[in-house]
């Protein structure tokens, strides 16, 4: 019908069941003529229909493109879905530009606002799979030549506990949310993610099926929201420039995947539009097929990003182990550029020279008596946006690794079934760990990753993979294939094959394969994981993340969710989880089991129990004080609460105790048993609605099993606060501190007394031009001296270099900066 009339589109009162997506979940494709036949009798169905909103008026014989004053106007068709099909929709061109007021009256108050179809029919997800949601949610889509508009209208019985604060772009923690998540290639494997709160404030990402959701995405758009005594109202506009999407012939219609949610945090509730399955799995599966998107401008294909920085720092330098200095830099500046080439509007070249990651923050600190190396988040954008084209099952892309970067490129997207992904990276940071004098001082590592994966069927692929790492003489190279298969609706299986070459600093060379096969089942009750890992003694590798070579492991991971009704327990899950390793001699090395019992109520309230029972056997291979094959046991349980009874607050605590392995002791001496009691506190405050404080606390205590002694103990405490005064202003704090309190007669571990502050002013009006003030400073417990210096000026080796005071008095690191950036788009 013609929004003319003042008639809305209702995804919800349309149906014509024989235009669907087929059971074979393959999207139909319906030429011209049938999509106009589609339109007429949408128009006639429309006129025995009434909408619960509405009444759809006698007269109107109409639901394609409506006769309007210029501009013409093309108005929602919204097609009904048989079970276990999936909806059809024609999103509407629109006459003009909504406003977030259109959206606060009863009626849409303008005619564009008129003009979008909306939809009605959410169904819950969380916590009652299938059911109607607990409170109503009306959302409305329409375009015209630029841009995309993305309306909500979120009822709330308790308006006053609807959850929404200032808060700083991409970080909502627990508000309200809605979000609308675009598939631009129609592929159900990767979408945008656009997510905004009930003030307004946005998070954008990429999410894919395989890797979950990506925030490290940001692009161009504008988000409103506004409270209402009912509940609340958001609207999106999203420009057509900032979505990459395949190119069409002119006055075609475009299909993308379309799936509108939204969560209401204090319920524990998530509804979507369509309907989620947990029977089904993925998410991208399920959605909407949207139809439309005609004549829309294509995304800007030239995107440059520079950047200034001046700053002074102060900073210990103890590149010569024999000469420790400070070394100290007065208003040094510095320059670089990112940029961004759209190619064919489905690729994306990112390019950067001389990057800088000073607004980044840091990561939390790592949990103490770690065996293997700790996996670390990648927090710098340049490495993790469009991360997941390079993910496969063996990690070959971790960045981290790469620590001081000067040059780096990146070419990601698709090419119909085929997605993509080359990059290629230097590393100034392996010249920069020698002296002046050394003749690799200045030189660089480079890495280079390439990656191509073809789509096959629904939610299946078969992919290659190569990983290159050079520095000087050495280097080393990792190839493989790879598939995911999705078998029915509920089995996936994974795998992949690798091999790898090595060349050494010191000549040796070593090379080895890894294998690794596994099956997933998900449904609404049962979730079922099971593995084989095979990675041989030689095999390894320096651009992913790698722990341990010459292993044979199964591991596996059985849950079962029970899903009462109607009851203030929302859900409670058994899990169990288990792992053996062997080497390749038939050698058992290491058994774990870990059981756990938890229970979900509303208020994000949940109570978990859990136990690691487990088994090492450590070789002389591993430690050399070891004169033979030493078995240890772990016994440890525990269990943790979390609650966030008002919006304004969160509170977890947890605890377990038991037996460990001491993995860190005395220089000479194999490891040992040690006891564990460990307590950990997570907050997180808002004491206004534009402050957010979040943290937390972790003692843990280990003694010896024999009497009582102290082996060490490890305090961690991190706050970040930020204040949010504009969506465009805030003031951003990190504060640590970090203390190691060992006892020698167990333990190599450094008494370390550790504090760092990290204070940043932002002003960022959209991602990519931004303006930063900071100041960073940490302290440690050294002495000022840092060693006794002989007459030629170098350390007595004689003596302890760095040696250790009982408080962190040293500044070992001060910085003070300004950065300015500003995003161009052609």
């Amino acid at each position: 019908m013609s929004p003319a009339n003042g008639q809305q589109q209702n995804a919800s009162s349309t149906l014509i069941p024989w235009l669907q997506r087929a059971n074979n979940q393959q999207r139909a494709r319906p030429r011209k003529a049938a999509l106009l036949l589609a339109i007429l009798l949408t128009a006639a169905a429309s006129l025995a229909c009434t909408d619960a909103h509405q009444s759809v008026p006698a007269s109107s014989t109409s639901a394609g493109k409506a006769k309007a004053p210029t501009p013409q106007v093309k108005t929602g068709v919204a097609l009904a879905r048989e079970p276990h099909a999936l909806p059809h929709v024609l999103v509407p061109v629109l006459p003009g530009d909504p406003k977030l007021a259109d959206f606060l009256s009863p009626v849409p108050a303008s005619k564009a606002a008129r003009a979008m179809l909306r939809i009605r029919a959410f169904v819950q997800r969380y916590p009652e799979d299938g059911q109607s949601p607990s409170e109503q949610t009306s959302a409305y889509i329409g375009y015209n030549h630029e841009n995309l508009f993305v309306a909500f209208i979120c009822k709330d019985d308790n308006s006053a506990a609807v959850r929404g604060h200032m808060l700083q772009r991409d970080s909502l923690s627990d508000d309200d949310f809605v979000q609308i998540m675009l598939d631009t290639f129609d592929d159900s494997r990767r979408a945008f993610l656009f997510r905004v709160n009930p003030l307004g404030i946005q998070a954008d990402a990429l999410y894919t099926e395989l890797t979950g959701t990506d925030f490290s995405f940001d692009t161009v758009w504008d988000s409103w929201g506004k409270k209402t005594p009912d509940g609340y109202v958001v609207l999106m506009r999203i420009p057509f420039a900032s979505l990459y999407f395949d190119k069409v012939s002119p006055g075609s219609l475009r299909t993308w995947g379309l799936l509108f949610s939204r969560s209401i945090s204090r319920k524990n509730e998530s509804d979507n539009w369509p309907e989620v399955k947990h029977n089904i799995a993925g998410q991208l599966t399920q959605e909407a097929v949207g139809e439309g998107f005609e004549n829309i401008e294509s995304g800007k294909n030239w995107q440059f990003q520079p950047y200034a920085l001046a700053h002074s720092q102060r900073q210990l330098n103890t590149v010569d182990p024999v000469n420790p200095y400070f070394s100290n830099l007065n208003l040094q500046g510095y320059t670089g550029l990112d940029t961004k080439f759209i190619l064919f509007n489905s690729l994306v070249l990112d390019m950067t020279f001389n990057p800088d990651f000073s607004q980044i923050g840091i990561n939390n600190p790592a949990p103490p008596n770690q065996r293997f190396q700790y996996y670390f988040p990648e927090l710098r954008p340049f490495f993790i946006e469009n991360a997941s084209y390079f993910q496969t099952p063996f990690n070959l892309y971790y960045t981290p690794n790469i620590v001081m970067p000067q040059f780096g490129q990146r070419l990601t997207g698709k090419i119909g079934a085929y997605a993509i992904g080359l990059l290629d990276v230097d590393d100034r940071n392996p010249g920069l760990q020698v002296p002046p004098t050394d003749p690799n001082y200045g030189s660089r590592s480079h890495y280079y990753v390439a990656r191509v994966n073809r789509d096959l069927g629904v939610q299946s692929n078969i992919g290659a993979i190569f990983a290159d790492y050079q520095y000087l003489n050495s280097f080393n190279r990792n190839g493989g294939l790879d598939y995911r298969s999705r078998v029915g609706k509920r089995w996936t299986l994974l795998g992949q094959a690798l091999t790898s070459e090595t060349m050494n600093a010191n000549n040796t060379w070593q090379s080895g394969q890894a294998y690794q096969q596994g099956v997933y089942y998900s449904d609404l009750h049962r979730n079922l994981f099971l593995k084989y890992r095979d990675v041989a003694a030689g095999y390894t590798t320096n651009t992913g993340f790698f722990t341990r070579p010459d292993v044979r492991e199964p591991n596996g991971n059985a849950s079962y969710t029970f899903r009462p009704r109607h009851s203030i327990l929302l859900s409670h899950s058994l899990g169990f989880y288990s792992e053996r390793i062997w080497d390749h001699t038939g050698l058992p090395l290491d058994f774990y089991v870990n059981p756990s019992y938890r229970l979900n109520f509303k208020m994000r309230t949940n109570v978990t129990f859990f136990s690691d029972l487990g088994q090492d056997r450590l070789r002389p291979s591993d430690y050399s004080a070891l004169p033979a094959n030493v078995e240890y046991q772990t016994r440890i349980g525990g269990a943790s609460a979390s609650t966030s009874p008002s919006p304004a607050l969160f509170f977890r605590y947890q605890y377990y105790g038991g037996q460990v392995v001491n993995y860190a002791p005395v220089n000479g001496l194999g490891p040992s048993p040690m006891n564990v009691a460990s307590n950990r506190i997570n907050y997180e405050v808002k004491p206004t609605g534009s402050l957010d404080i979040s943290g937390y606390y972790e003692y843990d205590h280990y003694t010896h099993p024999d009497n009582g002694s102290l082996v060490y103990d490890s305090h961690q405490a991190v706050t970040r606060a930020n204040l949010q005064m504009t969506k465009a202003w805030s003031v951003n704090f990190i504060g640590e501190y970090l203390q190691e309190q060992p006892n020698t007669a167990y333990t190599n571990t450094v008494y370390t007394k550790d504090a760092f502050g990290d204070l940043l002013l932002t002003y960022l009006p959209h991602p990519g031009t931004a303006f930063y003030l900071g100041y960073t400073t940490d302290y440690i417990n050294l002495s000022g001296d840092l060693c006794t210096r002989l007459a030629s000026g170098y350390c007595n080796a004689n003596d302890p270099i760095l040696p250790r005071s009982t408080e962190p008095t040293l500044n070992d690191q001060r910085v003070f900066y300004v950065k300015i950036s500003h995003l161009f788009r052609f």
